[in-house]
């Protein structure tokens, strides 16, 4: 899970138009990881 959120935290700074499931998938990382996962 730690991979799966690094991977796509770094990959998010490059979209351009992100998908309509990474909302989701953000907030989950939200929880997870905390202070860690900072919201833009």
């Amino acid at each position: 899970m730690k991979l799966l959120y690094l991977v796509l935290n770094h990959a998010a700074a490059q979209w351009k138009r992100p998908p309509c499931e990474w909302f989701e998938a953000r907030t989950q990382f939200a929880v997870v990881f905390g202070e860690r996962f900072v919201i833009k």
